[in-house]
């Protein structure tokens, strides 16, 4: 029996230091959503950041900073649409790229 009980111990120690904490793990998600903003992958982006609030529920820090991202992402996605339409539609969409404009002021002068 005691010659099984370190190579499980072992085992263990080694399971728990190779596992991310919630932390490191959202912080690396939205490394990647940052990625795909730069690359104006904004599907992708959202989809991330909405698989960090899933995946990540104890990771606060990473969340509040996962909120600005979102809406800058929204922001992005709306100016890069309004070069696309015209009239009423691109209307709509710079009235919603104005909107998420002044919400991330706003969320950016909350967390100061």
């Amino acid at each position: 029996m005691k010659k099984y009980l370190f190579p499980i111990i072992i085992a263990i120690l080694a399971a728990s230091c190779t596992k991310e904490k919630p932390e490191e793990y959202a912080a690396r998600m939205l490394r990647d959503a940052r990625y795909a903003l730069h690359h104006h992958l904004y599907n992708e982006a959202r989809d991330t950041i909405f698989s960090l609030r899933r995946k990540c529920p104890t990771a606060i820090e990473a969340r509040r900073q996962a909120i600005l991202l979102l809406d800058s992402i929204e922001m992005n996605a709306a100016t890069d649409s309004l070069k696309l339409v015209s009239g009423e539609e691109w209307e709509r969409l710079n009235v919603k790229r104005q909107f998420f404009e002044r919400k991330l002021k706003e969320d950016i002068k909350k967390q100061k």
